[in-house]
């Protein structure tokens, strides 16, 4: 994945006398699995790691250990919390010089096989013997990552070993270099005849990646602000410069940057530090000896001595606004070093006042001016570099109003700098910081190590980091004794910088054409001169790896966690169901923090289609339009001071007995400080007893906020849409969260937009909220402390109280909805054409609910379906980043692709799906059916954090004793059961199946021209 730092006689004796004592404590921390954190203490050698230093980080309950390697000096920083979801990474400072893509593919190569482990993809075949949380590999600007997280022990040293023999003895294969980077090979692999093309995993991947503009302009951005270094190249590949990429480049890079001595080992939990430490020296460090890792170094960009400007052009979105609209403009400014930690923290504290929210000084002069379609995804402080970016950018702009961005930036700062911060914008802010270190998110570890990359990437202190409580401290008191602080800070970094970027981006329709001249040109160049032997050499080589990749691998030599690793039992959350002014309300107590966590859902089965169609639009502006008490800016403020926010969201819960069937709704969700309680119920009041939205131009701003964000990204997760779509064809259910959420929803608010009719549309919103917002139709829960339950239940029981009981409405009884759609007579299949040069691919088999016995088997046959049969053949065969099979609670079997170079080659592997199953079903084995199990139940058993305890009941209906069934099933299913279900969905002429396909129209008269298959063309112009 790619992602736009001598003892005398007399200690030795005392030192070797307390490791006696730690052998002890470490054994007796291995027979339980339990941490040995207190066997550890600076100055202490243990297995060649000596501690360097020890602290306690008490605002999130860690001790954090620095060790370096005595013979390598490979540090390694271990975060001791008590967390069951334990993290390991090996990280590495990889600094390209040119964009082919070198750390990026060496990324993926190394995962190809190793020393240990000589089986193709070891990497992918672990994902299914592994009950892991998170597994994957990142390359960065400067770096590359390879975390995991699990909560089982044995799993954890398995993918241990796994991911340090893979970097620190990789096979590097030459065919998986032709696989994973680039090659050139005939079209058709077994016909010499047919036109020779350019193919390759990450070379299809960066293809994907610059189908969005927004990458396309942050990679822009990256290189023209830091250009002197690494930064100034694309690590991830530039898909015209990758096949300039060598195997023998590749080797060397791996060589350089890959030794110990640049590497950095992160490790986070509770379990114990001493095997992982005494199993990477013996088996790996301690066979290498030290080497200066010098050649890595990135140093801090020289600044420049004024401003600089540029243009340039990028593609037409035609998914997006109008082609005159479609311009990207940005100022950014070169800021602190990133080591640099309390000028960091004071500079994203700045950020934060500057850009978030209506209240926000740059937020009123670019936003609520209304001539763009708000803030660029890349607004914002970026701190993963060697020196941190502030940038803030608007999209959706008429190239007429570039120079007008930049005009209101200069008079903006000029304006901070004169008059300063509002005082409860900056309480707003701190309030912000303070709550995020009480909210749990579910994989903690793992976002320390995101965050603290970049100072273990350069060296940096990060237990300065991780002492964020400090660096909030040191800010109170600046600002208390100097009133103009900020404005001061404001001055030196933003005024009088003159390391500044003005960087604007147009559409041009003919990008996408103009791309597809130069990789012909490419390719031109690359067959030109070659000879009749060159060309058989492909030829031979191409049929080799086909092959390669079409041979059983020996996977008896990958580790695998068996039936047993899985827990048997539930974690039992104590849950009290009760009516509380009425209402039926949900208590689930888990340890919040001193969190009190709220969600309720509205019930809108009484609702039109039309209304329906009306209701993410009001999710989106209701919190943000102000209230008959308070203009949005008050409001937005008070919510700031004393919430993490109010969010309201349309809600579609599948039925778990039927098909077709569901509980619409508007789910409401918000969270806060058990002190701040009050202030919540009484915001979520004030929501409820809105009598009008009268603010005209609030609403045509936050329409075309609500239009930009609806559209932003789309390419970057075409596979969710067009899964969406396929699935919206074969299920009534899927089919109202398309309408709600996919494509068809973005071409009904286009077609709203465009006529412009906005007060007709705002007073149907006003007559929608008044429909929706009764507490009759509602229903709610709470995750609170037991602690505090006796507190914060009368507060919550006042405000139900309060909440108005709308006289258009009645108590719902059946908030259930049933739409059954037409038979299918045909295949539907609907082609999405984008202006791309990649495709999202999907096939929709309707199946059955998830009570139904049959499920569990769909599920487990959706992995193996997966792991098997889809990632040989779209991604090893043919290139695609991704590709798999997925059960959706709606009864709907999914197949996909993602960033995708073949739309018709896919459609026909998924069509091939029950042929294959016929197959090889007699071929599956007891350990590939446990893979598979194993895959699924790291979704049913991924960790919860406090916030979601209870979720899965009151949001779907799965209650405890519908899992634990559910869990059962799963356990055991069999080769028989597979069969069963493959045979029944898979085959024959009674399959309830459609497809969808989002990308270029260039295959569009392969794919649709076939027989059984009804097609239709979209296009948005």
């Amino acid at each position: 994945m790619w992602r736009i730092r001598h003892c005398n006689q007399l200690v030795r004796k005392s030192r070797n006398y307390k490791c006696k004592s730690q052998a002890a404590t470490v054994q007796k921390s291995l027979e339980n699995n339990a941490s040995d954190i207190e066997a550890f203490h600076p100055g202490a050698n243990i297995h060649g790691f000596v501690v360097e230093d020890l602290q306690k980080i008490n605002v999130f309950n860690i001790t954090a250990l620095h060790l370096v390697h005595t013979q390598t000096k490979a540090k390694y920083i271990h975060l001791y919390r008590d967390d069951n979801n334990n993290v390991f990474s090996i990280n590495f400072r990889t600094t390209p010089m040119d964009s082919t893509g070198l750390p990026h593919i060496l990324e993926h190569l190394v995962l190809c096989g190793s020393e240990l482990y000589p089986v193709r993809d070891p990497f992918f075949k672990m994902l299914n013997r592994s009950l892991a949380t998170f597994m994957n590999a990142m390359t960065g600007s400067d770096y590359t990552i390879y975390p995991f997280s699990t909560q089982n022990f044995t799993d954890f040293q398995n993918l241990q070993k796994i991911y340090l023999d893979a970097v620190f003895r990789p096979k590097l294969n030459n065919l998986d270099f032709m696989q994973e980077g680039w090659r050139l090979e005939y079209s058709d692999p077994k016909d010499p005849n047919s036109n020779l093309i350019i193919k390759g995993v990450v070379y299809n991947e960066m293809k994907g990646v610059y189908s969005e503009n927004e990458n396309i302009f942050v990679q822009k951005l990256q290189n023209l602000i830091l250009p002197d270094h690494t930064y100034g190249v694309i690590s991830g590949g530039d898909p015209l410069v990758i096949p300039s990429l060598t195997w023998d480049d590749l080797k060397r890079f791996h060589q350089k940057c890959y030794h110990p001595s640049n590497a950095r080992f992160y490790s986070y939990g509770n379990f114990p530090l001493s095997p992982s430490l005494e199993y990477i020296n013996s088996e790996y460090l301690s066979k290498y000896q030290y080497s200066e890792p010098s050649d890595t170094i990135v140093p801090s960009q020289s600044r420049w001595s004024k401003p600089k400007k540029q243009h340039f052009l990028g593609r037409f979105e035609n998914m997006r606004e109008p082609f005159e609209k479609q311009n990207i403009c940005c100022v950014s400014l070169l800021m602190t070093d990133v080591l640099d930690v309390y000028q960091t923290f004071l500079l994203q504290f700045i950020t934060e006042l500057l850009v978030k929210g209506p209240n926000s000084p740059l937020y009123k002069a670019l936003i609520d001016s209304n001539f763009s379609g708000g803030f660029t995804t890349c607004t914002g402080f970026d701190t993963q570099q060697r020196d941190t970016v502030f940038t803030v950018g608007l999209q959706g702009l008429e190239k007429g109003d570039i120079d007008k961005v930049v005009t209101l930036f200069d008079q903006t700062i000029g304006e901070v700098i004169a008059n300063g911060f509002e005082e409860k914008h900056i309480e707003s802010v701190l309030h912000s910081y303070e709550l995020s270190i009480k909210h749990q998110t579910e994989n903690f570890g793992l976002s320390l190590l995101f965050g603290l990359t970049p100072i273990l990437n350069h060296d940096g202190s990060y237990f300065d980091v991780l002492k964020v409580d400090e660096s909030m401290n040191r800010l109170k008191t600046h600002l208390a004794d100097d009133k103009e602080y900020l404005q001061k800070a404001v001055k030196t970094y933003f005024a009088s910088n003159t390391h500044r970027l003005s960087l604007s981006m147009g559409p041009d329709k003919n990008y996408e054409l103009e791309q597809q001249i130069l990789e012909k040109k490419l390719i031109e160049d690359k067959t030109k001169n070659l000879s009749g032997k060159d060309k058989e050499l492909i030829y031979t080589k191409g049929l080799e790896l086909l092959k390669e990749q079409s041979e059983k691998q020996n996977t008896d030599l990958l580790p695998s966690l068996e039936m047993k690793h899985i827990n048997s039992e539930l974690e039992h959350i104590p849950t009290l169901k009760m009516k509380i002014g009425n209402m039926p309300t949900t208590i689930y107590s888990a340890n919040t923090n001193g969190v009190t966590y709220f969600k309720g859902i509205l019930s809108t089965n009484d609702l039109s289609s039309e209304q329906q169609m009306l209701l993410p639009l009001l999710c989106y502006i209701l919190p943000k339009m102000g209230t008959k008490t308070m203009d949005y800016r008050e409001f937005d403020s008070l919510m700031r001071r004393k919430t993490g926010g109010l969010h309201l969201s349309p809600h579609i819960g599948d039925s778990l007995f039927l098909l077709h069937s569901y509980e619409p709704g508007v789910l409401l969700t918000s969270y806060c400080l058990d002190e701040n309680v009050e202030s919540m119920w009484y915001l979520w009041n004030q929501l409820f007893s809105m009598l009008d939205l009268k603010n005209m131009d609030r609403f045509k701003t936050l329409v075309q906020l609500y239009m930009s964000n609806l559209t932003q990204g789309l390419a970057d997760s075409g596979h969710i849409y067009s899964m969406q779509v396929s699935a919206g064809l074969v299920s009534g259910a899927a089919q109202q969260k398309e309408l709600l959420s996919g494509l068809h929803h973005i071409t009904y608010m286009k077609g709203l937009v465009k006529a412009e009719n906005y007060e007709h549309l705002l007073l149907d919103l006003n007559n929608l909220a008044k429909l929706i917002f009764d507490k009759n139709k509602m229903r709610c829960s709470l995750n609170i402390s037991e602690k505090n339950r006796s507190t914060i239940v009368p507060t919550y029981e006042t405000f139900i109280n309060s909440l108005p009981g709308n006289t258009f409405g009645k108590p719902n009884e059946n908030t259930f909805h049933t739409n059954q759609p037409s038979p299918l007579k045909t295949v539907r299949c609907q082609h999405h054409v984008l202006n791309i040069p990649v495709y999202y691919c999907s096939k929709a088999v309707l199946t059955v609910p998830y009570t139904n016995p049959e499920f569990a088997s769909l599920r487990v046959l959706a992995r193996l379906l997966s792991s098997k049969y889809l990632h040989p053949e779209l991604r090893e065969k043919q290139g695609a980043y991704g590709g798999g099979a997925r059960l959706s609670t709606s009864g709907v079997f999914s197949f996909f692709s993602y960033r995708d170079p073949h739309c018709y080659q896919t459609l026909e592997v998924f069509d091939q799906c029950g042929h294959w199953l016929e197959r090889e079903i007699g071929n599956i084995s007891d350990q590939d059916v446990l893979e598979a199990k194993l895959g699924v139940f790291q979704a049913v058993d991924a960790p919860v954090p406090p916030s979601e305890k209870g979720a899965n009941e009151f949001l779907r209906g799965i209650s405890p004793d519908i899992l634990q069934h559910h869990r059962a099933e799963i356990m055991t299913v069999d080769v028989s059961g597979l069969r069963k279900v493959s045979e029944k969905y898979f085959s024959g002429d009674k399959v309830i199946a459609s497809k969808a396909v989002l990308g270029p129209k260039t295959e569009s008269a392969d794919a649709t021209n076939r027989e059984g298959e009804s097609w239709t063309i979209l296009q948005s112009e």
